[in-house]
């Protein structure tokens, strides 16, 4: 199992940081050695995060251009906010640009106030996303393509630059809690017939273990088998240097609190994303190896530059000699 980075990405004048660390940042992760260099996305702020987010795939395009090696990710880009033809001309450019560096991980977005922003109806998100990552796919990989969908048409269209390799596409997404237990719909295990693999949200392993089970049943009923494909994990981690898990926690729960939305309580982040001393942290990460992770992103919270980069050592220091 891998372990990549998540760059700091805060779009608001209270979270953000100077463009220049941004690349001494992403410099410093391919230095170190992480796997990925990764993006989240958000129109507006939303109950997850107390800010926007920078735009991905423009980001991503600095970053190339700060880099030499390091794989370069979004994790995840809410692909019904936008033209899956103008997501592939974009994503083909920038694979280009990037000497074949990039991974495009997709979800559907929840937050109703970012489809009113770009007048797509929220209750069609799934329904976009699934016609609209067939249709991503297709201009990624083939020379020529004609779709006719419900929402997305195109005829005898030509993508450039051409790729040798188009980018992974990953799909995101996961169950819900009901009445009758966990539960993922149908909808949601069909987005990795146009997928490579999966990129798991921030949960409890507990959760991870039930949703890819519904994944697994998914892929077996279409003759593909569950190993091969691709899994990540999304994450979020405010590594504090003490043996002792009530001061680790004590401290997270700071740095998490500044970071959450105001309709997210402080327990969702104790109860699904990392905490504990940095011992625990490694067992936890030891189980999503023995849940068959590929990958697991590491998405440090920290707001300034000093503390962004203290968490990479962080990571380096205590997490990578266990996965390099």
């Amino acid at each position: 199992m891998k372990l990549a980075i998540g760059l700091p990405s805060f779009a608001a004048e209270s979270h953000r940081i100077p463009p220049a660390h941004l690349g001494t940042y992403a410099r410093t992760a391919e230095d170190f050695g992480f796997s990925g260099a990764w993006l989240i996305d958000h129109l507006l702020p939303t109950p997850t995060y107390a800010s926007s987010l920078l735009d991905p795939l423009t980001t991503l395009a600095t970053v190339a251009g700060e880099t030499e090696t390091i794989p370069l990710g979004t994790s995840i880009l809410i692909l019904p906010l936008r033209h899956p033809v103008l997501v592939a001309k974009r994503a083909a450019t920038l694979q280009h640009l990037s000497g074949g560096r990039l991974t495009l991980g997709l979800g559907t977005g929840y937050v109703e106030s970012e489809f009113d922003a770009v007048d797509v109806p929220s209750e069609e998100r799934s329904d976009r996303f699934l016609e609209g990552i067939e249709l991503l796919g297709a201009l990624l990989d083939q020379r020529t393509v004609t779709f006719d969908g419900d929402f997305y048409s195109v005829e005898e269209f030509t993508l450039e630059p051409s790729m040798d390799r188009p980018p992974r596409l990953l799909a995101g997404g996961g169950g819900i809690d009901t009445p009758d237990g966990r539960v993922v719909r149908e909808s949601v295990t069909a987005r990795l017939r146009y997928a490579d693999g999966w990129i798991a949200p921030p949960r409890s392993t507990e959760i991870l273990d039930a949703d890819w089970a519904a994944f697994a049943r998914s892929l077996d009923e279409r003759d593909r088998d569950p190993a091969s494909v691709d899994k990540v994990l999304l994450q979020y981690l405010h590594l504090v240097p003490t043996g002792n898990t009530e001061h680790a926690l004590r401290e997270q729960r700071k740095v998490y609190d500044a970071v959450l939305g105001p309709d997210r309580p402080i327990e969702y982040a104790t109860e699904n994303w990392l905490t504990g001393t940095a011992d625990e942290v490694r067992a936890t990460l030891e189980t999503y190896e023995t849940q068959d992770f590929d990958e697991v992103i590491l998405h440090p919270m920290a707001r300034t530059p000093a503390d962004l980069l203290r968490q990479l050592r962080l990571y380096r220091d205590e997490l990578l000699p266990v996965y390099p």
